[in-house]
């Protein structure tokens, strides 16, 4: 399918979302590490913005814990990147409870993940038909699940996702054999920890397969 094709399908369940609720719709972009989140939460939120919608690409990444609480079941334990990665309860309080209120609002982060350091910027308000957009490898967990509208599941195979993420963060990691170790022991470790403990397919209202960027698939959720 033409990835276009894929988010007029979303677009669709959004409009039939928003005839049913008053106040923003908030959208879940779930898959392994590596599986495209990132790049398919930003280019949905381009798509809904063309056509006129007030759509806003929320990013997980922004309410990390800092280093020290991160790492404190170790650098490479898997169930530590699991469990100790996010601040969970502020990211489920702060945006998608507030998003809810009587007035809505959003924080649109908590934590500067290059400098490593607490950042402290007030809340924004929200349209009440606007659109929020998160990507993560864990939103389908029970802290999150129950507050997103529409649950979208990027499914891609552990080889494919792991050879995309060591060629992007082989930089950042130290090179192609340090990320290739990190993937195996720590990222992909930690996603079938989060498998087998929430079966995120199963809780996706649209699956979408994602193995190639050009050629996306929606594989659960069309439309008639």
């Amino acid at each position: 399918m033409n990835p276009n094709d894929v988010f007029e399908i979303i677009r669709k369940h959004i409009v039939r979302i928003q005839k049913a609720k008053t106040k923003p719709v908030r959208i879940a972009i779930n898959g392994i590490e590596g599986s495209g989140k990132t790049t398919f939460a930003e280019q949905l939120t381009c798509y809904l913005v063309s056509k006129e919608h007030t759509a806003i690409h929320v990013s997980i990444d922004g309410f990390h814990y800092h280093r020290e609480h991160r790492y404190r079941q170790g650098k490479d334990s898997a169930r530590g990147y699991y469990e100790d990665s996010y601040d969970e309860m502020t990211f489920a309080e702060k945006v998608l409870i507030a998003s809810q209120d009587e007035y809505p609002s959003y924080l649109p982060t908590t934590h500067d993940l290059e400098s490593d350091q607490y950042v402290h910027i007030p809340t924004l308000s929200l349209a009440h038909d606007a659109v929020l957009i998160t990507d993560g490898a864990y939103l389908f967990k029970p802290i999150y699940r129950a507050h997103w509208d529409l649950k979208i599941y990027l499914r891609t195979d552990f080889e494919t996702a792991q050879e995309r993420g060591i060629k992007r963060d082989a930089e950042l990691l130290g090179g192609y054999q340090s990320a290739s170790d990190k993937y195996k022991n720590r990222y992909h470790a930690a996603s079938r920890i989060y498998n087998d403990e929430n079966t995120p397919e199963t809780q996706a209202d649209i699956i979408v397969d994602n193995v190639d960027y050009n050629r996306p698939i929606v594989i659960k959720g069309k439309l008639s």
